[in-house]
């Protein structure tokens, strides 16, 4: 396949690799110092798990035309870039797919508006990391897998293929018959436990230690979940569900403690929250959008949403 990837941060950069590790066409759009950094070293990947380092050589790009053609395009800026990309690839006629691969939890509806309900489909990573220097160094997360969908929720012949591409290129890959409800239900999760990071100041380790905070987490995830539920969706993938909703809280809370103390855990959340309190703060933002068509109350999200929006003004 012809793959552009729009945006060379932790996401792209990872997907970029791998699929042109794997055959594909890669281009990589991406601008300023991060666009010299390519062409200079390369898409340079390090497994925080096993340390194993490798470089990868791809085509570059500054903008994408609007007579441009791939086959896909992957769409991985943070949800706070994403109205800034969006004139640029409304313009664009020549890409068949675009895969929105970020934190979207209200949008689904404005991207099949701009863009066409047969050139959008839904997805997010399932890896997380952070880019230091011209190095990402990441962790594929064993518990979330990446997951993709059509808006119709429909099992297409080009959902087939990008998951079978996926799975080629190293990534578990799952198939969602409702992605809006996954992004809602996840967009619920993170923006807690980013709270709970930033109530802890910050260190996920500290957080382990807090039962206030992490019992805090949990009511506000459960609050959140509430809210998809009323919003008439189905509480999305069903791992989340059982964590935060079937086990008592005392055990649930359990299970965090030790996550958070762990090195993974600051691996896939932490820094990424320490680094993206912006991006944070535009899902807090949606998230109260979803709390106020529901009707639920939620006083354990908008605690730890306040969090959310002091460490944003801060930064």
């Amino acid at each position: 396949m012809k793959i552009l990837i729009y945006g060379a941060g932790v996401i792209g950069t990872l997907y970029a690799a791998k699929l042109r590790d794997c055959g594909h066409q890669v281009t990589v759009l991406a601008r300023g110092e991060r666009l010299m950094e390519i062409r200079r070293c390369g898409l340079v990947l390090e497994n925080v798990v096993s340390g194993a380092r490798s470089t990868t050589q791809v085509d570059t790009t500054e903008r994408l035309a609007p007579g441009d053609p791939y086959d896909v395009a992957l769409i991985t800026v943070r949800r706070d870039q994403l109205l800034g990309v969006m004139p640029e690839l409304k313009a664009n006629r020549g890409v068949t797919t675009m895969l929105f691969m970020l934190n979207n939890p209200i949008g689904s509806s404005d991207l099949a508006r701009a863009l066409g309900q047969d050139r959008v489909l839904l997805g997010f990573p399932g890896a997380g990391g952070t880019l230091d220097g011209h190095v990402v160094r990441y962790a594929l997360i064993a518990q979330q897998p990446t997951t993709l969908g059509e808006l119709s929720g429909r099992r297409s012949a080009r959902l087939r293929e990008l998951a079978a591409a996926f799975r080629v290129a190293g990534f578990a890959t799952k198939m969602s018959g409702d992605m809006d409800a996954w992004l809602k239900t996840h967009a619920f999760f993170v923006t807690a436990i980013s709270g709970a990071i930033y109530l802890a100041g910050g260190d996920c380790h500290r957080l382990s230690e807090s039962n206030a905070a992490l019992g805090l987490m949990m009511k506000g995830v459960r609050e959140g979940f509430a809210a998809v539920r009323a919003l008439g969706l189905t509480v999305t993938p069903f791992p989340l569900r059982v964590l935060f909703t079937w086990l008592p809280p005392r055990f649930a809370v359990y299970y965090w403690r030790h996550f958070f103390a762990s090195k993974m855990a600051d691996h896939i959340f932490g820094r990424h929250a320490r680094s993206a309190s912006h991006e944070m703060r535009a899902l807090a933002d949606d998230c109260r959008t979803m709390l106020d068509r529901s009707g639920v109350e939620a006083p354990a999200l908008h605690q730890l949403y306040r969090a959310i929006d002091a460490h944003a003004k801060h930064n």
